[in-house]
């Protein structure tokens, strides 16, 4: 019987270290990078939706559409520091703007290369966080959007409820939620449109376990659940706009990386929630990266309203493929030296070079206005 009381008492003393608690230290800082492949073709065969103490997701068979990264950024370089002080002083913030930008943000969070916003497209879209050794609080939006004129300029809206992304540190069964609410009045630059953006986010840690991808396994990682009930609202012309959706967002952490190591995204709807992107750790190459600087082909011209021109003299190219940046396929086709993309909605878009065995040989991106 002594034996058994031991054996139970070393058996809880394992569960109990043996469970991530993910730390503020854990997360990324700064200047930070990490490879990742995003997928979309074939995710619903699999299943992202288990949850509990101990579990082996296992996604070794996961395809692999698009290779990047995913990275965040010191507030210095986010882009987005010199419009923010430039408006804050033209609102009378005078020698304090610098003050109160220090003190809003320390992190750089890539979000999005592009968002369709109703009547318009967002670029380069980021959230401006400040993160602690309790929180990660999301407090101004920086993003790029085209004036009259068709120039691409920075703008920069500080949160009206500024979004309580994480609180640290958290472990299995931990929670939280915040509401958040930021907008922008774009008649500054010549734009007769008001946006906002409102969100109730609820997170709670539903998983614990090992995750295994296609690269590698990971073996003591927390799987979190964030829901996002999100309103985009858009006043144009005087007609206003409301669109309510609910996103749900899977993500996997592993104390070794600042970032999720894989996240699965999607739409819940009557209480049945759709991935439509996938993306895992991966430092596999195949064909060229998005972060490459060279290229076999060319394409022009580049932003384009219809026609995207292609210029390759590779002989192994036999087909290309269209993938937005959510990871979705839009087009797979025998190569052309010219492509139609009229139909498609304005943003940032790859289009990969194939082989005869469907792989991956180049890939560049293009943006379609």
């Amino acid at each position: 019987m002594k034996y058994f009381y031991t054996l139970l008492l070393v058996c809880l003393a394992f569960m109990a270290t043996s469970q991530l608690s993910y730390t503020s230290g854990y997360h990324a800082s700064g200047s930070y990078s990490q490879p990742m492949t995003t997928v979309s073709a074939g995710i619903f065969a699999f299943d992202f939706d288990t949850t509990g103490a101990n579990i082996t997701w296992d996604y070794n068979l996961l395809g692999m559409d698009l290779s990047g990264r995913k990275y965040t950024v010191t507030p210095a370089s986010s882009g987005y520091q010199a419009p923010f002080i430039t408006q804050c002083i033209l609102s009378g913030g005078g020698f304090t703007c610098l003050t109160k930008w220090n003190r809003l943000t320390n992190l750089g969070m890539v979000d999005l290369d592009s968002l369709n916003a109703v009547v318009f497209t967002l670029y380069d879209v980021m959230t401006m966080a400040k993160k602690s050794s309790s929180h990660l609080i999301g407090n101004i939006k920086g993003l790029k959007i085209k004036d009259t004129n068709g120039l691409t300029v920075p703008v920069v809206t500080e949160y009206a409820n500024a979004d309580t992304i994480f609180t640290f540190p958290f472990t299995y069964q931990d929670s939280g939620k915040s509401y958040a609410q930021w907008g922008l009045d774009l008649n500054s630059i010549g734009q007769n449109i008001q946006y906002k953006v409102t969100y109730d986010r609820n997170w709670v840690v539903e998983g614990w376990g090992k995750l295994i991808t296609p690269y590698q396994t990971h073996h003591n990682v927390l799987k979190v659940k964030t829901t996002l009930n999100q309103v985009d609202s858009v006043i144009f012309m005087t007609t206003p706009f409301g669109i309510p959706r609910k996103i749900v967002e899977y993500t996997w952490y592993d104390a070794n990386f600042g970032l999720p190591i894989m996240k699965a995204e999607g739409i819940e709807s009557i209480g049945i929630v759709t991935i439509t992107s996938v993306q895992y750790y991966d430092t596999r190459i195949v064909g060229l990266s998005e972060d490459s600087k060279e290229s076999i082909f060319s394409v022009y011209p580049n932003p384009t309203s219809s026609i995207l021109n292609i210029v390759n003299t590779n002989k192994n190219v036999v087909a290309y493929r269209i993938v937005d940046i959510q990871g979705k396929i839009i087009i797979t086709s025998k190569i052309s030296n010219s492509i139609n993309v009229d139909s498609y909605p304005s943003g940032i878009y790859m289009i990969q070079l194939l082989n005869e065995s469907n792989s991956v040989i180049d890939s560049q991106k293009f943006v379609k206005e």
